[in-house]
């Protein structure tokens, strides 16, 4: 029993947040039965992970009841990307903003690339491509 309740970390992508919640709940009431309903929250709590967490933690006091709970843990999963793993999040989010740009041409358009003509580097001085100002002969002389 200690090991699925040590083994069973919460995933907001697989797992739903009632059922994991009570099924650990029931876990814990089983294994210490003397336990407070705060210290088994915070148990609970402990297997979300890091940002998670953090975010129901800050969100709830000592008196909250397991409803409170598991109501703002649904809220922090769904309105934020916390608890999601960055895989999915990409998978999900993945929306290539080539196709938007794509789907609303410009009318004027002809979809030629224009290559930008190459820059003539010259002397600044003189204005000429044969030296450039660094090397101008010019640039010493003051009168």
């Amino acid at each position: 029993m200690e090991k699925a309740l040590k083994s069973a970390k919460f995933n907001a992508d697989k797992d739903k947040d009632l059922p994991w919640f009570c099924q650990q709940k029931d876990r814990l009431t089983a294994l210490y039965p003397d336990m407070s309903e705060f210290m088994i929250h915070r148990k609970i709590l402990r297997q979300c992970g890091g940002d998670l967490e953090h975010a129901v933690k800050s969100r709830t006091t000592e008196q909250s009841s397991a409803e409170d709970i598991i109501n703002i843990l649904e809220e922090v999963t769904t309105r934020t990307k916390i608890g999601s793993s960055r895989v999915n999040l990409k998978a999900r989010f993945n929306i290539p903003w080539k196709d938007s740009v794509d789907k609303n041409p410009k009318e004027n358009s002809n979809n030629v690339k224009y290559k930008p003509a190459d820059k003539i580097r010259k002397c600044h001085i003189f204005q000429s491509a044969i030296h450039l100002a660094n090397t101008c002969p010019k640039w010493g002389k003051i009168n």
